[in-house]
């Protein structure tokens, strides 16, 4: 039996027509019953969605003359959305998640979409919903039946499921979404303490950038005036620009764009939003010039770091921040990035939102990440610190599960060649899937050095296994959704894969890591492509270096290991089989 019913009427001239061959039930539900309403231009393609407890009444209010846009936007439609599951916290949800994926299937027409902007952006500071009794029944007996057999057929969205949309940026990362109570509260507090800088704390999956949208909405909300710096990595970049243009919020007080962009516009900002703020540079030889070339601009000639500059730009400063995603010597230090935010508000977001486990499985998303914690990081010592979430009482049985839809798994032999199979056969049954293959950046004499040139060559690929070739990614910027033809067959580094989602994924181990005489982890660095992640000789002499550098090689492969939202796979290149052992060991794999 259907969960939700719907009424269709024409508007003319800002009334309802057809109300009166309408049964009494549907009457009285336009007028009494809670409801999810659309507008629509048939001939100017425009959109209003809106929520009501009172449809006819709300109706009137649209059209008194005070609402400029159903002045203009000349609906002559509207769906009304009723529901058994329509109490107060499924309409706020319903209601955010049909305008997401409108905006999300409308992304080439900027201001096709409308909504209460005011009541859906106060939202996010703190009313979250993002769990409640019957959740689960509205997104499958609601919203996606509701898009596929209502409104796709009539025409009125472009996409005909939303397994297609689900993956794109303007779903994901999108600042009108329903928030955990974590994530609200969190900006709660940051909005009402304005004098307040924040380092909020998460794990790969936790949401921080998700935060970081609704960050900004709410400030651009609250404090109108207030001038925001937003800072992103450069394969973030456009991205981050065109969801706040797409949900109308390119105000002139905000600029989305990189630390070296803003730090060379040299302007003062109320509040600076750093994203992935351990990537942030430090003064160090090995890097882009235009990295080093900020330090000579008169004012920041005694600091030692991006941040340390950002700090003398922005009256309030927010770090999203992962100690365990630095992943090169030109990133700001652990020791530094502590001692520059000593008296900042220290926060962590615990939710793990991108790794989904099979549904019926014993172990959670959680247990995965601290097992790969503990796979990775057990003799460092960063586990035992407060600079990240760990939980030693994880359940192994993630690792141990053999069954086809396990989460995790791993192969023992041609790496490459099986780990394409598996994420090409996922596709065969999800069409809809982003998946890849990953690797790490390693080079032997299977696996050829990269170089920023070879990108625009598809002839020139990189790694070599019976027969079978593939280069790197061609880009590091936007990798995911360019148009190479050979797109899906390339494979990933870090750099091209850091804070994106991916469905299933395949990570090549190769011999840059390995175990070392003492049992435990070790980096190669002979056996490491990327000269920029190394440390010079002569640094290296310092066991101190040495170590940091194994736990950039480690971070990495964190980064590469926990990109998969369905699935993940090893494959061990070269059989780099002391790692393997070393997995099976120190997660009690067994055979």
């Amino acid at each position: 039996m259907a969960k939700y019913s719907i009424v269709e009427l024409a508007v003319s001239n800002g009334n309802l027509v057809g109300v009166d061959q309408l049964s009494n039930n549907q009457k009285r539900a336009l007028e009494l019953n809670n409801a999810i309403y659309i507008y629509r231009g048939t001939r100017s393609k425009k959109v209003y969605i809106g929520q009501t407890m009172h449809f006819i009444e709300r109706h009137k209010q649209h059209y008194n003359g005070t609402e400029e846009k159903f002045s203009t936007a000349d609906f002559n439609k509207v769906i009304v959305i009723f529901s058994v599951y329509f109490n107060r916290s499924a309409l706020d949800d319903v209601e955010s998640q049909l305008i997401t994926y409108f905006m999300a299937d409308n992304s080439k027409k900027a201001g096709a979409v409308s909504f209460d902007h005011d009541d859906v952006i106060n939202r996010t500071g703190g009313n979250s919903v993002n769990e409640y009794v019957g959740r689960e029944n509205v997104a499958s007996d609601v919203i996606l039946p509701l898009w596929e057999k209502e409104l796709w057929p009539r025409g009125w969205v472009s996409s005909s499921t939303l397994e297609k949309l689900r993956t794109k940026e303007l779903v994901k990362y999108s600042p009108i979404k329903q928030l955990t109570p974590e994530q609200g509260q969190l900006i709660t507090e940051i909005i009402h303490n304005p004098d307040r800088n924040y380092v909020i704390n998460g794990d790969a999956g936790t949401g921080k950038t998700v935060l970081l949208t609704h960050l900004v909405a709410s400030i651009l909300k609250e404090r109108p005036e207030a001038k925001i710096g937003v800072v992103v990595q450069p394969n973030w970049e456009k991205t981050g620009e065109n969801i706040f243009k797409i949900y109308g919020m390119n105000s002139r007080y905000l600029s989305v764009t990189t630390a070296t962009k803003i730090i060379t516009g040299n302007e003062r900002y109320d509040v600076i939003i750093v994203d992935e703020a351990h990537k942030l540079s430090r003064k160090y030889g090995k890097q882009h010039p235009s990295f080093g070339q900020v330090y000579k601009i008169p004012g920041f000639e005694d600091c030692n770091s991006h941040l340390e500059i950002l700090q003398k730009m922005g009256k309030q400063i927010i770090l999203m921040y992962d100690v365990l995603q630095a992943i090169r010597p030109a990133n700001i230090t652990r020791e530094m990035f502590q001692q520059l935010t000593a008296g900042y508000e220290k926060k962590f977001l615990h939710t793990q939102f991108r790794i989904q486990a099979p549904k019926g499985k014993s172990y959670t998303s959680d247990d995965y990440v601290n097992g790969i914690k503990y796979l990775l990081y057990k003799d460092t010592g960063l586990l035992a610190s407060d600079l990240t979430n760990y939980n030693p009482d994880f359940n192994r049985d993630v690792f141990r599960d053999k069954s086809e839809d396990a989460y995790f798994g791993y192969f023992t032999g041609k790496p490459m060649h099986q780990l394409i199979d598996w994420i090409e056969e996922d596709r065969n049954f999800h069409a809809e899937h982003i998946n890849r293959v990953l690797s790490g950046m390693f080079c032997c004499a299977t696996a050829d050095k990269w170089s920023s040139t070879h990108g625009k060559d598809p002839s020139i690929t990189h790694f070599h296994e019976d027969g079978l070739n593939r280069r790197w990614n061609s880009t590091q910027e936007n990798w995911i959704n360019i148009g190479d033809e050979d797109a899906e067959d390339q494979i990933g580094s870090v750099f091209a894969v850091q804070g994106i989602d991916l469905n299933k994924v395949g990570v090549m181990i190769g011999p840059d890591i390995r175990v070392n005489e003492d049992g435990k982890l070790e980096a190669v660095p002979d056996n490491h492509n990327n000269t920029n992640n190394k440390f010079s000789v002569e640094e290296m002499t310092d066991p101190m270096n040495q170590f940091e550098f194994t736990l950039y090689i480690l971070n990495q492969y964190y980064v590469l290991l926990t990109r998969g939202i369905d699935g993940i796979r090893l494959g061990f290149w070269d059989g780099n089989d002391s790692f393997r052992k070393y997995m099976e060991d120190t997660l009690d794999i067994g055979a």
